[in-house]
């Protein structure tokens, strides 16, 4: 066979094979029915559309395993699992970092000891003078009581009602603050306790 000829032939060649190229990449699909019967087709079999399938080539092999979809409560529960995954291992890593700063910060039980008496005494020496100021506020309510009756069946006087309001405010705020403060030394006391237990099991496993 001349050039000539070669060349006229080529396009119909090139059409033959483009013609049986979907035949040799053909699939065939199957799966298992509601009845645990095999179902098979050329395309997707409607029964098998929410079930995983195979895909099969021409010889008969699975070149492809398809899972089934999920269901919406399927779903939430793989995404619930994710995050708590993820917030455990975030929690481990949180948990690493801390104990670094604690091996960083101390090298024995004593200095978390000291560290606590210190911390402990600022706070109580805090709440003495905020305690001190509220017995002075006190007082002050008790006087300025006493200058309100001395005006019984009259007006008391509007500077006087401005500072026992005054006063009361004050009052407010300073409980409010000392309450924070009772609170603060309960959490560190068991904040440096809790440093003090893992403190000893990071030395045990050294």
């Amino acid at each position: 066979m001349n050039t000539v000829e070669l060349r006229h032939l080529l396009p119909g060649l090139v059409l033959i094979g483009l013609m049986f190229a979907p035949f040799a990449e053909a699939r065939v699909y199957c799966c298992k029915d509601a009845r645990g019967h095999q179902v098979c087709g050329d395309v997707l079999p409607e029964s098998c559309a929410d079930r995983s399938y195979r895909e099969l080539n021409k010889q008969g092999a699975t070149v492809k395993h398809v899972d089934a979809p999920i269901s919406a409560e399927q779903r939430a529960k793989r995404d619930a699992d994710a995050q708590k995954a993820s917030e455990e291992d975030r929690a481990r890593q949180e948990q690493r970092r801390r104990d670094a700063t604690l091996l960083n910060t101390y090298s024995s039980e004593r200095d978390i000891d000291m560290a606590r008496k210190r911390r402990v005494a600022d706070i109580e020496e805090l709440l003495t003078q905020l305690r001190d100021q509220q017995q002075t506020l006190k007082q002050r309510h008790v006087n300025l009581e006493a200058d309100a009756a001395r005006f019984a069946g009259k007006p008391v006087p509007q500077g006087i009602k401005d500072r026992l309001d005054t006063n009361a405010q004050d009052m407010r705020l300073l409980a409010d603050n000392i309450a924070s403060k009772e609170r603060d030394l309960i959490e560190t006391q068991q904040r440096f306790q809790e440093d003090l237990v893992r403190f000893r099991q990071l030395a045990g496993q050294n």
